[in-house]
């Protein structure tokens, strides 16, 4: 029985957006071991998933080499012992050191760039270092996923990986069966937007929140539900302590993470995400997939899903007043013309953002690197 091992910089990450990949190999035969720093989903890709689990400490707060160098470490032990015929990685540290330590060893790496995050569109030294860790190991991968056009002509034309060695793929993809909008509940009462994802400052939900206040300041006209992991060790995370104190105000609710999210997204009726930079946002995904509308920031990412005026608004990054407008026109927008828009958002994603997608192309590329290691 060959082994994959799949790893990320958190555990919540391969359980709620790897879930299905991880399904397929176990059942081609292949023996999958998660490696990610411990956190409440840790058991259940063991328990629910039937995989297997490693730790890794890891350090999500800073981007320092000499401190995380330990990190590379850790993974060449794994990867020693385990000694496996591919190695996956998610997220910007595990590209970057795992993939250090499986070309010591001789073992392919297949990268996943789930969006380049706000150092790339930032100047000054976090920057420079992100790009120069890039520079020195993407063009050690044997195949680099990304997510958007941009981030691909990004990474293909500053020479940060191969462009042979790119593919664009549509970020984790969605399941277009548990996503349906068959199971939308009937609504009544406050607009009701929906922000789904992890707690952190760079998703712009401090624009959110003022931006929900203005709308509600005289009387409330839309509620904002809050759903999602609270990253604690990101340097971007939103504290515990001010997720609790927005959901004490009128019209907004912190619900904490669902794993019944298709639950969630069914009584709502706008999925709004006004992050910085964005690879492939799932929310927005999911969100079409309901047929649900979309408020969104005009940023990469997230303007490949959302169409302005088509199936959603655009707005500015960073701008809660720009948002203020988005999600405003988006509520006083007759039901016709929205529901219109979620078809639209709907056909989009069937048509262009199924998880099968994604999940043939990674399984093609493990194959791939496994045929490939064996003829060499």
């Amino acid at each position: 029985m060959q082994t994959v091992t799949i790893s990320s910089n958190t555990s919540w990450y391969l359980y709620n957006f790897r879930a299905s990949t991880i399904e397929r190999l176990l059942r081609e035969g292949y023996r999958v071991v998660c490696l990610s720093p411990q956190d409440d989903y840790s058991q259940k890709l063991i328990d629910q998933l039937q995989c297997e689990w490693l730790p890794l400490v890891m350090d999500n707060h800073g981007s320092n080499p000499f401190r995380d160098a330990g990190l590379v470490f850790q993974f060449w032990r794994h990867y020693r012992s385990l000694k496996p015929a591919v190695a996956l990685h998610f997220t910007i540290k595990n590209n970057v050191y795992g993939t250090w330590a499986a070309r010591t060893l001789g073992i392919p790496a297949i990268n996943n760039v789930s969006g380049l995050g706000t150092a790339f569109i930032r100047s000054g030294p976090v920057s420079a270092i992100v790009r120069l860790l890039y520079r020195s190991s993407q063009p050690l991968a044997y195949h680099v996923f990304c997510q958007n056009e941009e981030d691909f002509a990004q990474l293909a034309d500053s020479k940060l990986v191969p462009r042979e060695r790119l593919e664009l793929l549509p970020g984790s993809g969605v399941d277009l069966v548990r996503f349906n909008p068959v199971v939308r509940r009937a609504r009544s009462g406050n607009f009701r937007f929906l922000y789904a994802g992890r707690m952190l400052a760079d998703k712009g939900l401090n624009e959110l929140v003022a931006a929900t206040r203005e709308i509600n300041a005289d009387s409330v006209k839309c509620q904002l539900w809050l759903c999602g992991f609270g990253d604690v060790e990101n340097v971007s995370a939103i504290s515990e302590q001010q997720l609790e104190q927005w959901g004490q105000e009128p019209g907004i609710d912190w619900l904490g993470p669902n794993d019944a999210m298709e639950e969630v997204y069914a009584d709502v009726d706008c999925v709004v995400l006004p992050s910085y930079r964005e690879g492939m946002p799932r929310s927005l995904l999911v969100g079409a997939a309901m047929g649900l509308t979309l408020v969104a920031t005009d940023v990469p990412g997230c303007r490949t899903i959302v169409k302005d005026g088509v199936n959603g608004l655009l707005c500015e990054a960073g701008n809660s007043e720009s948002l203020r407008m988005a999600m405003k026109k988006m509520l006083e927008l007759p039901q016709t013309r929205r529901s219109r828009m979620g078809e639209t958002a709907r056909e989009l994603v069937a048509a262009q953002f199924g998880e099968q997608r994604v999940i043939e192309a990674n399984m093609h590329a493990i194959e791939s690197a496994i045929q490939g290691k064996s003829s060499g």
